[in-house]
């Protein structure tokens, strides 16, 4: 157990805050004393109803809760925090007495991080927080250090969009190489959590299961359940920070093209979203040049977004084909659409505005491409995209280097 000067240097200047949820007084006295002995903040709640209504104004930075309540149990409460953008992520520890793998399995199911067994051990209790607020700092960290480059990247654009003025082809090349600079950072940090942090956290669930084949056996049949529930928290990390690196930028566009980077990401976005996704490619059998195959998929990442955020769509469908000396691609969705006119009208998408369809039409621009959008309230949106099979700014490198 740490010592109070031990843990303060780590925890207290951090004020964290955690919400007790349990219908038991005397657990709820327990564990308010023992955490504010420790200098966390708490604050306490007997029912899943009160709990919920708690959080959203003013959400707390972990949660314990108990799983056996009357009214909303524990179960239920953790699936609607879990299904809230605002309460997400915010960590959630079961403290439960049921025992079964069972239930720790729909505990995990419902978004609970971990669990702990009634009668509570308040050192474990205490482990577990720590463990899990760790966590979360890091991912926010590391959250925060990609969102700073995404905005160093934009002020960088707003700059030069500035500095050149009227002269537009210079602008294409200067914003060309703005781009490929951001996809090369991007590149950098992807391949810095896959290979590095990736790694790291397969060896130690390979190297736990290992640890648990070799312990005597009666050790093991004390220790295999923590093994086995720390094993399950290092998998899950490891899910998070191959999700973070795909969103930055798949290892697989370079390694193997264009097209099984496209499949894959499909794949994976229509297994998120809960969108069925056609996607089909014709005549691209051969490696485009990269800034081309970049283009392409930040193309479809942005429109495929866009469309999970805003559509309300049920299916789309992604096409690419190459058409002689152009690349046409054809996002298309069934969901609510919109005024196209409008849109242009308040958003100046045409001429500058708005952001995911922006994104996509910069990206367009960039490579002398063509750019249609035809949508109508309640018929859905097709995008419609070409752009030449080579990538034209090669030769505008010159001007702006």
């Amino acid at each position: 157990m740490p010592t109070e000067t031990e843990f303060a240097a780590e925890f207290k200047s951090q004020n964290y805050n955690i919400l007790i949820v349990d219908d038991t007084p005397a657990n709820l006295k327990m564990l308010v004393e023992y955490l504010e002995h420790y200098g966390f903040g708490t604050r306490m709640t007997r029912s899943g109803e009160n709990a919920l209504q708690r959080v959203r104004y003013d959400p707390p930075d972990l949660i314990l809760l108990d799983v056996l309540m009357p009214g909303l149990d524990g179960f239920e409460t953790c699936l609607r925090l879990k299904a809230s953008e605002e309460t997400r992520d915010i960590p959630v520890i079961f403290m439960t007495a049921l025992a079964s793998t069972e239930d720790k399995v729909k505990g995990f199911e419902v978004g609970a991080v971990d669990y702990v067994t009634k009668p509570l051990n308040q050192e474990e209790v205490l482990a577990r927080i720590t463990t899990h607020l760790r966590h979360r700092e890091a991912t926010q960290s590391l959250e925060e250090k990609i969102n700073q480059l995404a905005l160093g990247n934009q002020m960088e654009k707003a700059r030069l969009l500035e500095a050149v003025g009227e002269q537009r082809e210079q602008l294409r090349a200067l914003n060309n190489r703005l781009t490929t600079l951001q996809e090369e950072r991007q590149k950098q940090l992807a391949r810095e959590l896959h290979d590095e942090l990736g790694q790291a956290l397969t060896a130690i669930s390979i190297n736990l299961a290992a640890i648990e084949e070799e312990l005597p056996l009666e050790c093991r049949a004390r220790l295999s359940e923590r093994l086995q529930d720390t094993i399950l928290l290092t998998d899950q990390t490891l899910e998070q920070v191959r999700k973070l690196s795909l969103d930055l930028r798949p290892i697989m566009l370079d390694e193997l093209g264009l097209v099984p980077a496209l499949r894959s990401f499909v794949k994976q976005y229509a297994k998120r979203v809960k969108i069925k996704v056609r996607f089909e490619a014709v005549g691209l059998e051969q490696r485009l040049s990269p800034e081309v195959e970049t283009a392409l998929f930040r193309i479809a990442q942005e429109a495929l977004t866009n469309v999970a955020r805003h559509a309300q769509a049920g299916r789309v469908q992604l096409y690419l084909q190459r058409k002689e000396d152009t690349i046409v691609t054809i996002i298309e969705d069934n969901g609510q659409g919109f005024d196209v006119a409008n849109l242009i009208r308040h958003s100046h998408i045409a001429s500058g505005g708005g952001t995911g369809l922006l994104g996509v039409q910069e990206r367009v621009t960039l490579l002398g491409g063509h750019f249609d959008i035809q949508s109508t309230p309640g018929q859905g949106t097709c995008l419609t995209i070409e752009i030449p099979y080579e990538n034209k700014n090669e030769s505008d490198k010159s001007i702006a280097g």
